[in-house]
């Protein structure tokens, strides 16, 4: 393995510290916030080339709400988003395109985030025609 390799393989593929995300809760005739919803307090992983994730727990601990801060489909309040030692945390969504190719999230709900109508290896080809990589035989 060459030195670029190693260097390569030692750099997380995602890495989060101190991953905060509370939903505000406003009230009153002004609609002021009057408190907030903490669906994740401080959350810290890492996940190396070659690993897999997965975030089990019970109903409403905010399993999802990881998934969702991650991608960046909901703002962090707090916290370091990496991504091959990229910061991505303050990133706007256009500029999350690029980025989004190379994470991957199925949610709780399989039969939401899986087409039962679909075979393995259409759910599988969906991302690489979405994105360009391969069309055709090459995505086959």
């Amino acid at each position: 393995m060459s030195v670029a390799e190693q260097a390569d393989a030692a750099v997380p593929r995602l890495e989060v510290e101190g991953l905060v995300k509370h939903f505000p809760i406003h009230g009153g005739i002004l609609r002021r916030q009057v408190g907030a919803v903490r669906a994740v307090d401080g959350i810290g992983f890492s996940v190396g080339k070659g690993e897999t994730l997965g975030i089990v727990g019970e109903s409403g601990c905010g399993k999802s709400t990881v998934g969702k801060v991650v991608l960046k489909l909901v703002e962090p309040t707090a916290g370091t988003i990496r991504l091959g030692g990229t910061d991505i945390t303050n990133l706007s969504s256009g500029a999350m395109w690029k980025h989004r190719r190379r994470i991957q999230t199925v949610f709780q709900d399989p039969y939401a985030s899986l087409n039962p109508r679909l075979t393995a290896g259409a759910i599988v080809g969906e991302p690489l025609a979405n994105y360009g990589i391969a069309t055709g035989s090459e995505k086959e």
